[in-house]
């Protein structure tokens, strides 16, 4: 069964807290959009902001539950669509006091698996291209989605973020591994070569991903820009 692209949503989106640093509004043709993992939050890309705004507008979200963000308390304003539409809010401010710049989306561990989510779901708005580090492509496999959303759920009280908010994580559906031929807009792939648990994820993407080009980092792990 095919899944429709959705357009602007009718979802009420939570307007997200974001730190922007970098030329004004306007003046850069590139925007660089940040989105951080679970249990973490914008400011975990300050060193590789560092590095690039003096000639690059950032714009680093800080994700629903997250950081200076809204936390609500329903799992549902958790799921996949509305945190697209959190995020498509976003992307719209930007589009608005920068008409015409191109937008790069930088996105970490589940920040990442949202980016290609929001490309493979949208019929418009979408990024130019996609930064993915440390990322996934979700399950295929129910038993494999279950055990990891069990596991998601069991650390949650370990987590910073409420437990509620740790259900961002969760996969409910493998709409991105089934639709990753379909991707049309380049693709960075970075992976420490340390991080197991994400290697092979990174080894099904580079051959299903049309226009993929990877990046191993030595000596990282997960969190490859710490």
């Amino acid at each position: 069964m095919g899944h429709e692209l959705h357009p602007r949503g009718p979802l009420m989106p939570h307007k997200l807290h974001t730190t922007v640093s970098g030329p004004p509004a306007g003046e850069s043709n590139t925007v660089v959009v940040w989105i951080h993992g679970v249990d973490s939050d914008a400011s975990v890309w300050d060193p590789a902001i560092e590095l690039i705004s003096a000639s690059h507008r950032c714009v680093a979200v800080d994700l629903l539950g997250h950081g200076a963000s809204p936390v609500p308390t329903d799992e549902g304003d958790y799921r996949r669509e509305p945190v697209l539409a959190d995020i498509d809010a976003v992307l719209d401010g930007i589009r608005a006091e920068s008409p015409g710049a191109h937008i790069v989306w930088v996105g970490h561990s589940l920040g990442g698996y949202l980016g290609l989510a929001h490309a493979l779901t949208r019929a418009e708005g979408t990024a130019h291209a996609l930064v993915l580090v440390s990322t996934g492509p979700g399950f295929r496999d129910p038993d494999a989605m279950n055990s990891w959303n069990d596991r998601v759920r069991a650390n949650a009280p370990e987590y910073t973020v409420s437990e509620a908010a740790a259900t961002i994580a969760f996969h409910h559906d493998s709409l991105v591994m089934e639709r990753l031929a379909d991707l049309t807009v380049p693709v960075a792939l970075v992976i420490g070569d340390g991080d197991r648990a994400f290697l092979g994820a990174n080894d099904y993407l580079e051959r299903k991903l049309p226009h993929a080009h990877r990046i191993t980092v030595e000596d990282a792990r997960h969190f490859v820009m710490r």
